[in-house]
């Protein structure tokens, strides 16, 4: 009898040492083999949740922290009154196929060639579910898109079509040249940006002058200054230009499209990327943070 104690106490100290704990969050314990068989599918839980695992291939740190931050994750929501039951999770595969015009066995079919049995495919939808929430609720609020920024990222991915012409309201500040020497004048934006804010100007740049130009076209201007303004975005102040021995810099005060319906188009579109950019460096941030309140340990 004891022969057989012992005998079962080394098998399972023998599997224990097979199986390397590879991390652990408070009270779970992530194995190798758990990491391995993540790391296997990474192909297809890419195509499952995208949200999740936006690569194919991953650090094995980086897959705990994976882990790590579906655990946090699932923590806070559950702080907040938010818990994701298996019916949801049930109802969501259900929809899932009917969209798709897939029946279970074809599911269950798909997720055996793929090497994921059907219940890691149906955590990866629940936490998938989660981070929706999460993401909604908690991230969604920190995210502030103004709509100048939208209309800048869309003039910048368009700064080299000549096909866009553009308008413009601008204020021209301008100082005789021989104020300004060649070194200094790439000073002048930062000069005039705090001009602007706090009505300070050094004693040299003391006599500037400025004019107000509303709602003037592109092709109503002199080319160079067409270029320098096409490239600078709204609510920005352009590079220097030296014309008839004065110095001028233009500050935008608004830059639309003379044919608005084509950023009307991109508008949405632009303003969902610019989201995604700025949530998931919030929600980076939020991970780091929170970490510090968990027991976590990488192997």
């Amino acid at each position: 009898m004891k022969l057989v104690i012992l005998l079962i106490l080394s098998c399972n100290l023998q599997a224990k040492l097979l199986d390397k704990i590879s991390g652990v969050i408070n009270d779970k314990v992530i194995t190798l083999s758990e990491l391995n068989q993540i790391d296997k599918t990474t192909h297809a839980r890419k195509e499952i949740s995208p949200l999740i695992y936006d690569r194919e291939k991953y650090e094995n740190k980086e897959l705990l922290d994976k882990i790590f931050y579906t655990y946090i994750v699932r923590d806070k929501l559950s702080s907040l009154g938010y818990v994701v039951s298996d019916d949801a999770v049930e109802n969501r595969i259900q929809m899932t196929e009917k969209r798709l015009g897939l029946s279970r066995n074809d599911l269950m079919k798909y997720l055996k060639t793929e090497g994921i049995s059907f219940s890691e495919y149906f955590e990866i939808i629940r936490e998938t579910m989660e981070l929706n929430i999460f993401t909604s609720r908690v991230i969604a609020p920190l995210v502030s898109i103004t709509e100048q920024e939208i209309k800048n990222t869309f003039y910048q991915m368009n700064k080299n079509n000549k096909a866009l012409g553009f308008k413009y309201s601008l204020v021209d500040f301008y100082l005789k040249s021989e104020l300004v020497d060649k070194d200094a004048e790439k000073n002048l934006p930062v000069i005039l940006k705090n001009y602007r804010l706090t009505g300070n100007i050094p004693e040299l740049y003391k006599d500037i002058e400025s004019n107000f130009i509303e709602s003037v076209s592109e092709e109503n201007l002199d080319p160079e200054l067409a270029s320098v303004l096409k490239s600078t975005d709204e609510g920005s102040f352009s590079t220097p230009i030296r014309k008839n021995n004065y110095v001028h810099i233009f500050y935008i005060k608004q830059k639309d499209l003379k044919e608005s319906e084509v950023y009307i188009k991109e508008r949405q579109k632009i303003k969902n990327e610019l989201f995604f950019k700025l949530s998931q460096k919030i929600n980076n941030s939020w991970f780091l943070n929170e970490k510090i309140n968990y027991f976590i340990q990488y192997h």
